[in-house]
């Protein structure tokens, strides 16, 4: 028979034991926010939350009261979780939220300079593309003028000619093809 200290540390214990797996939900619900999971996250995440709170509840009694069940440890688990909830909550979820806040700012700043960085060092490749490219895209703009000019000008010294040959040829081959007349 343990004696009433040893009792009352392990329903103290308990009690801290319910207070730190509120903290670990207010926790999740923090990272469930931040992170926006939509419904099959929310399942997925809920089964590893309790998964891994059940462990640690029971590493933590197994190390508190020996993984002694009686009912004043399963009280003083609720006890803790409701002391937490209504006492410390609300702080602590404002702390959390502050944290996940601070590490999104850390984070888009970090972004923007490696952004920056890139840019930084592939400015002087973009510079030797672009010089290049211009003299190319004048070529092609060039050659492009160049052609319609030609084609232009060959159409109006053999395009009709051209086109009628190719009407009158159309016109004697058209019975060869008596599978695409009408009936």
């Amino acid at each position: 028979m343990e004696s009433l200290f040893y009792q009352a540390r392990a329903f103290l214990i308990t009690i801290g034991i319910g207070a730190t797996a509120g903290f670990c939900f207010d926790y999740y619900r923090a990272i469930r926010r931040a992170c926006r999971l939509k419904k099959l996250g929310t399942y997925v995440g809920d089964a590893v939350f309790w998964l891994v709170t059940t462990v640690i509840v029971f590493i933590s009694l197994l190390w508190g009261n020996w993984g002694e069940m009686r009912l004043y440890v399963l009280i003083g688990l609720g006890f803790g979780a409701l002391l937490y909830f209504n006492l410390f909550s609300r702080p602590a979820s404002r702390v959390i939220r502050f944290k996940f806040f601070i590490l999104y700012k850390i984070w888009r700043l970090l972004k923007k300079t490696i952004s920056l960085l890139w840019m930084i060092v592939l400015f002087p490749f973009r510079l030797v593309v672009y010089v290049l490219s211009y003299p190319v895209y004048l070529i092609k703009l060039l050659s492009k003028k160049a052609k319609d000019k030609l084609a232009a000008l060959f159409h109006g010294l053999a395009g009709g000619k051209i086109e009628r040959g190719k009407r009158w040829i159309k016109s004697k081959l058209k019975w060869l093809a008596f599978w695409h007349r009408k009936r």
